[in-house]
């Protein structure tokens, strides 16, 4: 193929052609689809103020069913949506099953390894019982014992937010429960189901992360939550240069200028 502009004459190989095309449209692609992650992380952080923006629930003073099933419009009839509470606020005043702790562990803060204390939370005057994640412990001097935890008595007024089972965890043994001591069971993954099965207690679905400003709780230096969309929007624009810096390599090293011919 050749292309002439005066006296330059634009003449690339075919396989290098094929090249730049497909490294082109890869680069092109990936940038449209840093677009797209960046555009999902916006619409998460809208749906995160959203859910935060609203009224706190007071588990002492409504049914957390309430919130859990929802009118359908299009069969004007009701259906269980458990996200619906998903990065609520809640608060509520019970107790904490202190002879049922969980620690998950392989939890690092500060570049310490520890755990996270979940304790079974009861709502006063309620059957409804929650898995309350307190924060961060450190492992302590010996691994096989568990480490000094707070034994809140009498009644606890809690404050934080709902989540879904954390991510955070990773089974590293076959066996992922170990029992510490008579109170104390340690996990190395955090499954609902699982630990209602163990402690014997029927757990929400959902889990409460206590809130920082709360009492009754150990380190919590939660990462506060942003959308994350500047991060792909950079890649996204990393991957347009690319394909704008390989069309213009491309174009350049294969522009000849024409030889004039004597005579």
């Amino acid at each position: 193929m050749k292309i002439n502009f005066g006296n330059w004459v634009f003449c690339p190989k075919l396989i290098t052609s094929i090249c730049a095309v497909i490294f082109f449209i890869l680069f092109l692609n990936l940038g449209f689809w840093q677009l797209e992650r960046a555009e999902q992380k916006r619409e998460l952080q809208s749906f995160f103020n959203e859910r935060q923006a609203k009224e706190i629930i007071d588990l002492n003073n409504s049914f957390i069913w309430d919130y859990v099933w929802i009118v359908n419009s299009e069969s004007n009839g009701w259906f269980k949506d458990n996200d619906n509470i998903l990065w609520r606020k809640v608060t509520a005043t019970g107790n904490f099953l202190e002879r049922r702790q969980i620690l998950l562990d392989n939890q690092v803060n500060a570049g310490q390894a520890g755990y996270y204390v979940y304790t079974p939370f009861k709502v006063k005057n309620s059957e409804d019982i929650f898995l309350v994640n307190r924060g961060w412990v450190p492992i302590g001097g010996d691994r096989n014992k568990s480490p000094n935890l707070i034994l809140t008595e009498g009644e606890a007024t809690i404050h934080g937010v709902f989540k879904k089972e954390p991510r955070t965890g990773v089974l590293l043994i076959e066996n992922q429960v170990e029992k510490l001591n008579a109170n104390v069971t340690r996990f190395q993954k955090i499954d609902i189901d699982e630990i209602s099965a163990v402690t014997k207690i029927k757990l929400f679905s959902y889990i409460i992360r206590l809130s920082p400003e709360s009492e009754h709780g150990y380190i919590r230096n939660w990462k506060l939550r942003n959308s994350g969309e500047n991060v792909h929007i950079g890649y996204a624009y990393q991957w347009f240069a690319f394909a704008a810096t390989l069309f213009i390599i491309y174009f350049v090293m294969n522009l000849k200028k024409k030889v004039k011919e004597n005579g």
